[in-house]
Formats: structure tokens, C-alpha cells, sequence
């Protein structure tokens, strides 16, 4: 009995010894993961803008690491154990491809990187003014609206990446007529820079974060519109032109009583030939704003009857009138654009040939002058627009 004993504790001692060995070389071996995107340290953004440059878009912000390291330490390897850099310093103005480093753990070796490499788009960096516009919101009442007394800051500079920067039309702060009531409040904007479509230009740094808008709740109120027209007398082209007829203001109620009617600036159309709008600007006496519903009036005018060309002429097209016998003159690559309007069957039987196009140079010395430019058609149906107005000439 004894000696069964004996037998079965060293079969369990040996037993024990193979599982332990199993298990230990199980650990030992070699372990592949994943680990997602872990984010890219973009470095020397100062060294950049020192050079007057910076980053124009958002660069790939992430990569992913596949891995490989002992089993046994599988679980202790993270996102934060790897630092992934890329170095802006030396760049240059335009598509970049920076090359990505690779800190990792001592125990753990990468496999493979989804990006080795990453583009990055350079643009020159540039500051400019841009108009502050208050945009209301949350405008419930027919009958009144808030009236802005004051805004601390009329125009805010923007600073960033050129492009970014052209495309911005103006920095709006969002007022909530709700926060408005009867008395003179003073209330912080956020200012976010917006293109032509009012969308957000990311990416931009304004001057100021915040600006200070005074304002007070004001009754409106409906007044005729008046807007002069000029330009409108040809004889060969039907321009039809339609008009707001009225315009909503709003100020206080004594500001309002004085006020029946608002004018416009004039509005030209005499160099109109196509179908168009033209925004109206209304001429405001002092304490009166144009109401939200009367924001971005437009006049529209429909052109009938009308067809235009265009023809392309050269220094070799322009006779010199007044000309010195013992003068030499050169003109500097001279490129005129001409364009006719007229009734259809007249613009059609025009060719170059029509044209006379010269210039006067009497009494000029020698040396580079600016002189006009004259146009002139030997049918006199028609409406001429040339450019340039002037051209160089060269007097030896």
C-alpha cells in the first residue's frame, strides 16, 4: 500500500512538472496585436510660423500599430506606450510628405504601420480684417426686435492659413433675441469666422474671442422704399428692373414716427446685359436699422432683346494718331478685350473690321507714358465696353 503511494505521488510530481513547463513555454511565446488609432504628435508648429507658414488643412491625426512582443506581456502594452511623431520644422509651401517616428516599449517590436508617411498641406500665414456682423436668432415677435446701440469691435483681424483666411466674408456674432428685454443690456458674443455660404472656416484664430454687443428691444415698423434708377435709356436694349416697394425698420418709437419713407443709393444698369440682381444699400437716418426681415434687399433686372460678342485685339490693331516724325514708338504687348450689345441681327454682321481702335500721343517727350485708349464701331447700334481704358507707350 505503501508503495502505491509512493508511485502515485511521483507520477503527480512529474505531471506537475510537464503542466508547469507547458505553461511556461505557452507564456513565452509570441503575441501579435493591434492597437487603433493612436494619435500623431505634430511637432515644431512654431519653427513653421516663424518661417511666416502653417498648416492649411488637418493632417491625418491617427495611425494604427500591429505589434508583436512575449505573451507574458500582452496586457500591460497600451495606446500611451507608443509616441508617434512627425516634424513640420523645414517645410515648405505647398503638399509635403513627412515622414512618421516610432517610440515603442523595449520589449515589444512593431509590425506594421498603417501610415509611414503623412501629407502635409503648407500655406503661407497671413493676418487681415474682417467686419463683425451680429446675426439674430430665436426671433419670435412680428412687432419688435432687438435694435444693437453699440458693438465693441466694427472689424476683428483673423489670423491663419491664407486660404483659409481669404475665404472668410465676415466674423458673425450669434445674439438670441430672447436674452433681449426693454432695457439697454450688454451681452459677450462668441465670433466665428464664415465663408460666402455662412458655413464655419475651421482653423482660424480671430483677434478676439468675444466681443461686447449693446443692445435693447425695439418696435418695428413698415415704410415705403424708394430707389432712383439710372442708366436705363438705351435704345437697342429692353432692361426691366424690379423693386422692393417697401422696407422694414425698427428703432425707438419717437425715431420711427419721423420716418415715412427710406431711399436707396442709385442704382446703375447701364453696363447690365445680362439677367442679374444688384443688392440695394438703404440710406438710414441716425437710430434707425434695417429690420431682419428687410436684410439683403435686391433689385432684379431682366435684359430682352439683347445679344453680345466679343473680340480679341492686339498692339498690331491700334493706329498712334499725333505721331513726331523723329520718334520711334513701341507699345508693350497690348491685349484688348471688346465687347458689343445690340439687337441680335445687328451684333451678327459685326467683324474686327468694323473697329477702329487709336491712340494720341502729341506733344508726349520721351520716355514710358499711360495714354488713352479710344474704341469706336462704324455701326452705331450698339453698346461698346473695352478694356484696358489705357495702354503703355514707349517714346524714343
Amino acid at each position: 500500500m505503501l508503495k502505491n503511494n509512493k508511485v502515485n505521488l511521483v507520477i503527480a510530481l512529474v505531471a506537475a512538472i510537464c503542466l508547469w513547463a507547458y505553461v511556461l513555454g505557452d507564456d513565452n511565446s509570441s503575441y501579435s496585436d493591434t492597437i487603433r488609432n493612436i494619435p500623431i504628435n505634430y511637432i515644431n508648429a512654431q519653427a513653421l510660423a516663424d518661417s511666416g507658414l502653417v498648416v492649411l488643412e488637418n493632417p491625418t491625426e491617427t495611425v494604427n500599430i500591429t505589434y508583436t512582443s512575449q505573451r507574458t506581456v500582452k496586457n500591460k502594452v497600451t495606446e500611451k506606450d507608443f509616441k508617434i511623431t512627425a516634424d513640420l520644422e523645414g517645410l515648405k509651401e505647398g503638399e509635403n510628405t513627412v515622414k512618421l517616428t516610432v517610440e515603442k516599449p523595449e520589449n515589444v517590436e512593431v509590425k506594421s504601420i498603417s501610415s509611414q508617411k503623412v501629407k502635409v498641406v503648407v500655406d503661407r500665414l497671413t493676418e487681415e480684417e474682417k467686419p463683425v456682423n451680429v446675426v439674430i436668432t430665436n426671433q419670435t415677435s412680428d412687432d419688435s426686435e432687438p435694435y444693437i446701440v453699440q458693438v465693441s469691435n466694427d472689424k476683428v483681424k483673423v489670423k491663419g492659413a491664407e486660404t483659409l483666411v481669404k475665404s472668410v466674408v465676415a466674423l458673425n456674432a450669434t445674439l438670441d433675441a430672447s436674452k433681449v428685454g426693454n432695457s439697454l443690456k450688454s451681452l459677450s458674443l462668441e465670433l466665428v469666422p464664415v465663408d460666402s455660404r455662412g458655413n464655419k472656416v475651421e482653423n482660424l484664430t480671430p483677434e478676439y474671442d468675444n466681443i461686447s454687443v449693446t443692445t435693447i428691444m425695439h418696435n418695428k415698423k413698415t415704410v415705403r422704399l424708394n430707389v432712383p434708377v439710372t442708366g436705363n435709356q438705351s435704345t437697342y436694349i429692353d432692361r426691366d428692373i424690379s423693386l422692393p416697394k417697401t422696407i422694414t425698420i425698427k428703432g425707438t418709437d419717437e425715431n420711427l414716427s419721423r420716418v415715412d419713407s427710406i431711399s436707396c443709393k442709385p442704382v446703375d444698369i447701364s453696363d447690365i446685359f445680362e439677367d442679374t440682381t444688384i443688392d440695394l444699400e438703404p440710406l438710414l437716418p441716425e437710430g434707425i436699422e434695417v429690420a431682419t426681415d428687410s436684410q439683403h434687399l435686391q433689385a432684379k433686372i431682366t435684359v430682352t432683346g439683347v445679344a453680345t460678342k466679343t473680340f480679341d485685339f492686339t498692339e498690331n490693331d491700334i493706329v498712334l494718331t499725333g505721331v513726331d516724325e523723329d520718334s520711334v514708338i513701341t507699345l508693350e504687348n497690348v491685349k484688348v478685350k471688346v465687347r458689343i450689345s445690340g439687337k441680335a441681327e445687328v451684333v451678327e454682321q459685326i467683324s474686327e473690321d468694323d473697329f477702329r481702335l487709336y491712340a494720341n500721343v502729341e506733344g508726349l517727350t520721351a520716355g514710358a507714358h499711360m495714354v488713352d485708349l479710344k474704341c469706336v464701331c462704324e455701326n452705331k447700334g450698339l453698346e461698346i465696353e473695352y478694356n484696358p481704358s489705357e495702354i503703355k507707350v514707349i517714346i524714343e
